[in-house]
């Protein structure tokens, strides 16, 4: 990331002067240059001390600044003593002096980069392109309104202990635990303007901060931040474990996942975030960022992150059942179809959770992302916690899975045809529909998988890699991680010494039921 000298967002080492990166591993600030470390509390005390400093400078501009207030719509801006202007930028309606409080002033600004009319001509290209979209047509009423308005942000920074957990079959829960480094995760701090809508503008280009001074304030207002600062926690941490959420969910490929903190060591730092803005009614806002130009509708409906997730789990099961019954009939057909589509059903709602957000449409549509947010893994081989990759349903567990269940569901037909070669007659000649009896077995287990046991087999008992430090993965075994064995799969069934128990089936009971199913089926099938 290129960098300026007068950058107060970029760390640097008290001895050399470079640049010092969080090294997730040692927890600890490193610099690249001449390899000097520092600690978290080394450096929240630098920046409390930068704090006090720039406070005093920018106090020295106090007088210059006038706060108004706007009775329409509530909004606080600041501005130079200069500004002639008092129209709100956000209703156009005319503002009031009121008193100016110097609580959270920003300490650090991101300048505009792109002029008024550039922003506006990106977002009229939006609507060029969105004719038949009913908020694209009431922001073109209202562009008459869009403004540039500096908005107030917190950014938070530094390092994380925590676990990501996740809710298995019996209840219980698995533990693992990780690491992370957040710089610069942008909070909103302004309490009017929704935060998914927000966020769709970021990234910000933070290699373009600089100190701030009034001097921002000559040609743009600012508004003032009105979080109070109960709130404004609660918001620092909703946003940190989204952001932690995020990261975690894409390296375990899911999103049924809690994320506990443990504790932290972060710094949140007041800005200014250069943004252009028109407010409609009806819920419905357009937003374009001041730096990089991209793009954030509300259109002030309501969206189900979820709607579409069975669309390829029930075609799945339709081409299974087909393929099924042109082979061998109606029997195994139905009987494939109800099998292998509860496993898809299972992988595919374990991957997706039922989420209705307000809609936002962002250009370009990329996510948003930070500069730099780090999660890491760690586990304990027995010489204390190391750097680990996780996997859970890696492409061979996966294979694995089905080549299982298609041999389960195929059982008789494998051990008659052998069977029936002995005998010296076709194999032809096998009834495959007669051995229905045998596929409640498939069936039972498919309910079992979809249940809760397949998610108990992959994120109960995780692959583990070490992570070298020359980028090489060694698979590990935690020194208590066992093997998966059936009477995980299984807790219906319980070793009894075949007598009735009240947990469940005995095994010998559920043995004998397996092996009369099976022989019965072989029989039908050569009769």
């Amino acid at each position: 990331m290129e960098t300026t000298i007068n950058n107060p967002l970029v760390i640097r080492c008290e001895y050399c002067g470079g640049d010092q990166y969080y090294d997730i591993s040692k927890q600890k600030y490193c610099c690249s240059h001449c390899g000097a470390e520092a600690s978290n509390a080394d450096k929240k005390a630098e920046y409390r001390r930068w704090k006090r400093m720039r406070q005093e400078v920018v106090l020295q501009d106090f007088a210059k600044v006038k706060n108004f207030s706007c009775p329409s719509c509530g909004a606080q801006t600041m501005a130079t003593g200069d500004d002639v202007s008092a129209q709100c930028p956000f209703c156009q309606n005319t503002m009031i002096d009121a008193a100016f409080s110097d609580d959270n002033l920003p300490e650090v600004i991101l300048p505009f980069k792109i002029t008024q009319e550039e922003a506006k001509n990106q977002l009229k290209g939006w609507i060029a392109k969105n004719r038949n979209n009913a908020a694209a047509k009431l922001i073109e009423k209202n562009l008459h309104r869009f403004t540039g308005c500096y908005l107030p942000y917190h950014l938070v920074r530094g390092g994380y202990n925590g676990s990501m957990a996740i809710s298995l079959q019996d209840g219980s829960a698995a533990h693992y635990p990780f690491r992370a480094y957040l710089n610069h995760t942008a909070v909103n701090a302004s309490k009017d303007w929704n935060n998914l809508f927000l966020d769709g503008i970021e990234p910000f280009d933070f290699s373009d901060a600089r100190e701030f001074d009034f001097g921002f304030l000559n040609h743009q207002k600012a508004k003032v931040q009105n979080v109070v600062n109960e709130a404004l926690n609660a918001r620092v941490e909703e946003e940190t474990r989204a952001e932690l959420y995020n990261s975690l969910s894409k390296k375990v490929r899911t999103k049924e996942m809690t994320v506990f903190l443990d504790d932290d060591d972060n710094e949140s730092i007041p800005a200014l975030m250069p943004v252009y803005l028109v407010k409609c009614k009806d819920g419905v806002a357009a937003a374009v960022n001041g730096q990089t130009g991209k793009i954030s509708i509300a259109t002030g409906k309501k969206k189900n992150l979820t709607r579409l997730w069975w669309i390829w789990p029930v075609i799945a099961t339709i081409v299974v059942g087909v393929a099924g019954t042109l082979w061998a009939g109606i029997e195994l057909g139905l009987s494939l179809g109800l099998v292998f589509g509860l496993i898809f059903f299972a992988v595919a709602h374990n991957r997706h959770h039922a989420e209705i957000i307000d809609e936002v449409i962002t250009v370009p549509k990329e996510s948003k992302g930070h500069n730099d947010t780090r999660t890491e893994f760690y586990a304990d081989f027995g010489q204390g916690p190391v750097p680990t990759e996780l996997k859970f349903f890696t492409f061979w567990r996966i294979t694995k899975l089905v080549v299982g269940m298609i041999i389960l569901t195929f059982l008789p037909l494998l051990i008659a045809i052998p069977i029936q070669v002995l005998r010296g007659q076709p194999v032809s000649a096998i009834h495959i529909g007669y051995g229905a009896a045998w596929y409640i077995i498939p069936v039972f287990m498919a309910i079992v998988l979809a249940g809760g046991a397949a998610k108990a087999m992959m994120y109960g008992e995780p692959l583990y890699y070490e992570k070298r430090p020359n980028g090489k993965l060694v698979r590990r075994r935690l020194p208590s991680q066992k093997k998966f064995s059936l009477k995980q799969l299984l807790p219906g069934l319980k070793k009894t010494g075949g007598t009735k128990d009240k947990a469940g089936l005995p095994w010998g009971w559920a043995i004998a039921i397996v092996l009369f199913l099976l022989i019965g089926s072989v029989g039908a099938m050569l009769s």
